[in-house]
C-alpha cells in the first residue's frame, strides 16, 4: 500500500498525467480510473 500511495501520487502529478496517458493510452486509462475512483 505505501508503494503504490507513491506510486498514486506520482501519477495524480499533471507533469506524469499528461506523461502516461499519452504514451500509455491502454495502461494509463486503467491506472487513471483506478486512482480517480479511490
Amino acid at each position: 500500500m505505501k508503494k503504490r500511495n507513491i506510486f498514486a501520487k506520482d501519477l495524480f502529478s499533471k507533469k506524469y498525467h499528461k506523461r502516461i496517458v499519452k504514451p500509455k493510452k491502454g495502461k494509463g486509462s486503467y491506472n487513471r480510473k483506478k486512482i480517480k475512483k479511490v
